[in-house]
Order: structure tokens, then sequence, then C-alpha cells
């Protein structure tokens, strides 16, 4: 595990322009100062789309979530790496693997990708292949 130095914050509106950059027909807006994304990815080229949610305070850890299709179970067992609110474990916090300095961009985002390929492969062999430690919450 690789752990980055701490930076400062980067500001929501220079999230939303990076993220408006490489998602422009996605919706991104900044409310109440949480920035908002609902957008689309498809991990793989055999992938199906995914569209997600993704909800962030700079005083926060961002909240990435699947809205369609919808999580599905493997006899009976949810998908790893899930919070009990069904947002995506991503990355093992107060590790320094993402801090508030870094683009969601060039983490979150990718990371969710890579987490609907492990997803999908999980649901086709019932292992999940993405490595990882799931903090007890």
């Amino acid at each position: 595990m690789v752990v980055c130095p701490k930076r400062k914050a980067t500001n929501l509106t220079a999230q939303q322009l990076a993220i408006l950059h490489y998602f422009p027909d996605s919706h991104c807006w900044i409310e109440r100062s949480e920035l908002k994304w609902v957008g689309t990815l498809t991990p793989s080229p055999l992938s199906r789309s995914y569209r997600v949610r993704l909800g962030y305070k700079l005083s926060g850890t961002p909240c990435m979530k699947l809205l369609d299709p919808k999580l599905e179970r493997l006899n009976g067992k949810r998908p790893p790496h899930l919070y009990p609110d069904d947002s995506l474990c991503l990355y093992l916090p107060g590790t320094g693997e993402w801090n508030n300095g870094f683009l969601l961009t060039n983490t979150i985002i990718p990371w969710t990708s890579e987490w609907l390929f492990h997803y999908e492969v999980w649901l086709a062999t019932g292992e999940w292949c993405g490595g990882g430690i799931h903090p007890r919450v």
C-alpha cells in the first residue's frame, strides 16, 4: 500500500470542474456545501453500464452508491466491500490512501469503476478478486 502525504484540500468547485471535464454528459452540482454527482460508468467493454451517485463534503468522506441497476445478491449474500447503507467501500479509511487533497476523478471515480468490475466477477464466480480490507463498522 502506498501512503500519500496530506495535501491542501481541493475545493468543491475544482472537483466539479474536473468531473465535468472528464464526464461532460453527467450531472454535477454543489448544494449546501456538498458536491453531488450522478454519472454512468462502464468498467470494461464487456460490462453493463452503471448509474452511480457521489456525495462529498470537504469535511467528510466521499460516499458512492449504485443507483441502477440495483445491487444483486449471490446465494443470499450481499456483495463484499459494502457499508451497511449500501455505499461502496473503495479504500481503507485512515490509511492515507485517500484525502481531500486528491481529485475525485483520479481516485474515487476510477476506484468505483474498478469496484464494479470486481462486483461483476463476483456475481459470475462467487469470488471477490479485488483484494482490499473492509473496515469494521
